[in-house]
């Protein structure tokens, strides 16, 4: 399924469970024929998050593996409901209203949320900094830049991603890079095809460093912050 003009959208978690699904009853609402009309959820568990699969029809898959029945999150998982990924990210960096609980976001790509996030847009002044990163990616002889300008960048070759890579092996989802303050940190999500930073293998929360070269098959990434 193909997202053209999709945008990501995030759901603070402010109670204890978050219900994902086709029908209107649902916290976040997915009008999709792959999604069950009551397809996941995720609950609150001390100070983390579970998602449980509600008996759907084609399954919930955390980081590409098929759940059974229930999960633990952890942060930057990625949640995969139909042809729709969620990231959980926790430590939210807003401003909290009184009495209000934001544990964690969730974002959700979604084609229907356009129009609402043009009006955020229009709305939100973007902070200046001293330094702007950027990726520079190199695949078959060309050359392509995308400047990092979210808190968390998606990397893969479903067009949904802020950084689509092309290859028959390459996965939809392949990494994202997680701004924190100054620092930009790396967690891999390629399956059997392995994600290096200058030659070494990445797990989860990698830091980069400025022309640090981050390798997928045969596609080089070099992440610059200047």
């Amino acid at each position: 399924m193909k997202f053209k003009d999709s945008v990501i959208k995030e759901y603070p978690i402010t109670g204890d469970q978050l219900k994902i699904g086709r029908d209107e009853d649902n916290d976040i609402v997915i009008d999709n024929a792959a999604v069950s009309r009551h397809h996941a959820k995720i609950k609150r568990a001390g100070s983390g998050y579970t998602v449980e699969d509600l008996n759907s029809t084609n399954g919930t898959f955390v980081n590409e593996d098929r759940i059974k029945q229930q999960e633990k999150l952890q942060d930057g998982d990625i949640v995969i409901v139909g042809k729709h990924s969620i990231i959980l990210e926790s430590e939210l960096k807003v401003e909290a209203q009184p009495g209000a609980d934001f544990g964690g976001t969730m974002i959700l790509d979604t084609k229907q949320q356009q129009e609402l996030l043009k009006k955020q847009r229009k709305a939100t002044v973007i902070p200046v900094e001293d330094k702007q990163a950027k990726l520079i990616v190199i695949q078959s002889g060309e050359r392509k830049e995308y400047k990092i300008t979210k808190d968390v960048t998606v990397i893969g070759k479903s067009l949904t991603s802020d950084v689509v890579l092309n290859g028959f092996l390459i996965p939809q989802m392949v990494a994202t890079i997680k701004k924190e303050g100054k620092s930009f940190h790396i967690t891999g999500y390629g399956g059997w095809i392995q994600v290096n930073v200058n030659g070494r293998i990445v797990g989860k929360n990698w830091k980069l460093y400025p022309n640090d070269t981050i390798e997928v098959r045969k596609v080089k990434i070099i992440f610059q912050y200047k």
